[in-house]
């Protein structure tokens, strides 16, 4: 705190100024009035931070016609209110603001808002569009992307024929995709790729999914019948010599997995096991996706060829009793659920 002290000297001339000096904290006045400056300004508030959440954001694979929902909230973690915001979106039309909280208001400090987006791909390949957030201080933005699937299709191997098939879900408009092969037996699909083994010419071969550019992946495998595949990998049984083999989705590294199967003549697989049909012992055997610990999980089953698989079941076609077979995970309970079958060879499971 400053003192002040003054003390009366002689009279001044006219026009000579006063002085004041300060020493050590006191101000000493060399006259009878003194004006003192101003303090210090305040420091400035912190400029506004938008952010979107979550960012960037992927609504998946949809089939056309299919739609997705996403909610986004826009937050300003500065330390000043943004200005009247506006909110665009640019880019593909497959993209929609359903609902915005954020238009037009001033979004202040530690506050936050809403905005809605919906995702319809009008048919087959991605999409890619920019939610943006713009005040008169701040901006956000959000990447956001989808995909739309191609069109569902059934496939099939006409064995003796030596071509790839495919039909539209309902059955209608069956045509060939694929010819040339080697007695076709098994095929699979994924997001991208259909794959099948040729038992005549030993190999693992994969297409686009409407047949385009067939080429093979794996040679010299010994008889193969029956493929599945995962995210990463190919699966078969070698009938010929009693294998179950795996390579990678391009064909690399193949390997075999498990050795002295008997006349393995279909081939499963979920998340954490590969399965397979013996149709030698009437057995179905399971393994780790590496192969380890194969063992025997249901045995006495009349010749099964083809097994299947899903989230809590096993399933299997008994060519030699003309029945449909299901199980749990681990083989057990084993029962018939189909009967009168004339010598069912290959099955599937789906969704409903």
């Amino acid at each position: 705190m400053l003192r002040f002290s003054w003390r009366n000297g002689p009279s001044r001339a006219p026009g000579v100024s006063l002085r004041a000096v300060a020493v050590a904290g006191t101000a000493v006045l060399a006259g009878a009035a003194v004006t003192l400056g101003a303090g210090v300004a305040a420091a400035a508030p912190a400029p506004p931070a938008l952010a979107f959440t979550p960012s960037p954001y992927d609504y998946g694979t949809l089939q056309p016609g299919q739609m997705a929902s996403q909610t986004f909230t826009l937050a300003n973690t500065g330390g000043s209110a943004s200005g009247a915001l506006t909110v665009t979106l640019t880019g593909s039309a497959a993209f929609t603001i359903t609902a915005d909280t954020c238009s037009g208001s001033s979004l202040g400090p530690g506050k936050s808002c809403t905005i809605s987006v919906q995702f319809a791909p009008p048919g087959p390949g991605t999409d890619a569009a920019t939610l943006t957030a713009a005040g008169k201080k701040a901006t956000a933005t959000d990447s956001l992307t989808g995909t739309g699937a191609s069109p569902a299709h059934l496939y099939w191997a006409n064995f003796s024929g030596g071509t790839i098939a495919a039909a539209d879900p309902d059955g209608s408009n069956p045509h060939v995709i694929v010819t040339g092969q080697n007695f076709p037996a098994g095929v699979a699909v994924d997001s991208s790729h259909l794959y099948w083994a040729s038992a005549g010419a030993g190999t693992i071969a994969a297409a686009g999914l409407d047949g385009s550019n067939p080429h093979t992946l794996v040679t010299g495998q010994s008889g193969p019948i029956g493929v599945a595949v995962d995210s990463s990998h190919l699966y078969w049984a070698n009938t010929s010599n009693g294998t179950i083999a795996a390579a990678g989705l391009d064909g690399s590294n193949p390997h075999t997995l498990v050795t002295g199967q008997d006349v393995p003549v279909g081939v499963a697989v979920n998340g954490s096991h590969v399965y397979w049909a013996n149709a030698g012992n009437s057995a179905i055997g399971q393994a780790n996706l590496d192969g380890s610990n194969p063992h025997t999980v249901v045995t006495n089953q009349f010749q099964p060829e083809g097994v299947a698989v899903d989230s809590s079941h096993l399933y299997w076609g008994s060519a030699g009793n003309g029945t449909i077979g299901q199980a749990n995970l681990d083989g057990s309970n084993p029962h018939v659920i189909v009967t009168g079958q004339s010598f069912p060879y290959g099955v599937a499971v789906g969704p409903q």
